[in-house]
């Protein structure tokens, strides 16, 4: 029987892929990709865009799939779409739909970048940035619930492929590797400290062109913005000098500047 029933999970799942095709013509891409940061609240703002009935989200949030060893082109895609399957007739309707993912380590790498606008190049990109001592601090703890016991140093020295924490943290670089890549138009960059705003609502709404006003933003652990306990930032800055002060400082720089011209791009003079 557990056979039997694997066959008809796939027959099924195959089925209903067809019609996906049918419905979403033989062109189909993902529209949107959240790249990032690591505990900047991507996961509650895929949450809040998962309340709109024309948003379809995979079914497990993060995807992985534009990684190197992962990224599979075959038969169109068809190993990354089948993730929206389920989503996609459960909000079944005849308006047109945005499909959503995310996976913050996206924005770590160029080839994971490549890999996406060999995809779509007309993909819009959202990060989400949050100054560097909290989003460490942050992350140290979420570690620390997931059974991680060493500490706040060991932590830092251990800055391997499973933390990146001081790639997370380095937004000068992100921002430039980004926007090698992806034009400007099709990247909203936002600011964490933001998150609740109605301003940032409505920017995510023009952005996607998609009315989400009217959602409620989720108030969940990953929006509240608590100081940093000051041992954390004395820690932190001991380990790493002034480099992360240094390319944060930066980073505001380009991102005034990407603001500038990004209102630009949206409201052209006539």
């Amino acid at each position: 029987m557990p056979k039997l029933s694997k066959i008809y999970k796939k027959f099924r799942l195959n089925f209903l892929f067809r019609i996906f095709k049918i419905l979403n013509n033989k062109n189909f891409r993902v529209n949107v990709l959240i790249i990032g940061g690591q505990r900047c609240a991507s996961t509650s703002i895929i949450n809040f865009l998962s309340n709109s009935n024309q948003i379809v989200t995979p079914k497990n949030n993060e995807q992985l799939f534009f990684f190197s060893d992962k990224f599979d082109s075959s038969e169109d895609y068809k190993k990354y779409h089948l993730n929206f399957i389920h989503n996609y007739f459960k909000k079944f309707n005849f308006k047109k739909k945005l499909f959503v993912e995310k996976t913050p380590e996206y924005c770590l790498k160029s080839n994971y970048l490549e890999n996406i606008y060999k995809y779509n190049n007309n993909i819009k990109i959202i990060f989400i940035f949050r100054e560097p001592y909290s989003r460490i601090q942050s992350a140290y703890e979420l570690y620390q619930k997931q059974g991680y016991l060493n500490t706040l140093n060991k932590f830092l020295i251990d800055n391997n492929q499973k933390y990146n924490i001081q790639e997370f943290s380095l937004y000068s670089k992100i921002f430039k590797r980004i926007f090698n890549i992806f034009k400007i138009e099709n990247v909203l960059i936002i600011d964490f400290k933001k998150i609740n705003d109605d301003i940032t609502k409505k920017e995510i709404s023009k952005f996607l062109n998609i009315d989400l006003t009217n959602i409620e933003v989720p108030k969940s652990n990953s929006f509240k913005t608590s100081k940093t306990n000051e041992n954390y930032i004395s820690e932190i800055k001991n380990f790493y000098n002034q480099d992360l002060d240094n390319d944060y400082q930066y980073f505001l720089k380009l991102f005034k500047e990407y603001k500038e011209k990004f209102m630009k791009k949206r409201h052209p003079k006539n």
